[in-house]
């Protein structure tokens, strides 16, 4: 009689993996933050920020803080600011499905990711600031990530090709 190649009469391992318990205070805090960025930036217009006009004319479903807030980040961040909420509402499913996985790297990651889009968006020139973006559409960061730092030193296609790795 042949030997068996396992003592377990199982067709599976022996153990069963740990089960990770919902991260509930993460959700909620993601939950809180991409909700309310997701309607601030769907409803934003210049005219409801206070650091685009003196006259506020509009009022922002998130209100007078989520308008703010939305300027303060197209002006830093520009377009990459829509990933923001993306960002927020995928923690959110992360902390609760598996909330093993949510860890700093992963942090790290999308702020790496935030910055390239930045300068990606900062390589076209020809769209100007304005009141949407006032610093451009890539933003404050974006223009010193490709203007100042990649342009000069890798030349276009270099600072594209660095980004969009």
């Amino acid at each position: 009689m042949p030997k068996p190649e396992t003592s377990n009469p199982n067709n599976g391992p022996s153990f069963n993996a740990p089960r990770y318990r919902p991260n509930w205070i993460a959700a909620v805090i993601c939950f809180v933050l991409g909700a309310w960025l997701s309607v601030a930036l769907f409803d934003y217009t210049p005219n409801q920020s206070s650091f685009a006009t003196t006259q506020v004319v509009g009022v922002n479903l998130a209100g007078p803080w989520g308008a703010n807030s939305i300027w303060i980040m197209l002006y830093a961040i520009g377009a990459s600011a829509w990933l923001v909420p993306v960002f927020l509402l995928w923690l959110l499913y992360v902390s609760i499905r598996n909330s093993r996985r949510l860890a700093g790297t992963r942090l790290i990651a999308r702020r790496v990711c935030s910055g390239a889009l930045s300068g990606m968006v900062a390589m076209l020139e020809s769209l100007k600031p304005s009141d949407y973006f006032p610093q451009g559409p890539g933003g404050w960061l974006g223009a010193v990530i490709y203007q100042n730092i990649l342009r000069d030193t890798l030349g276009v296609f270099g600072a594209g090709l660095l980004l969009g790795t």
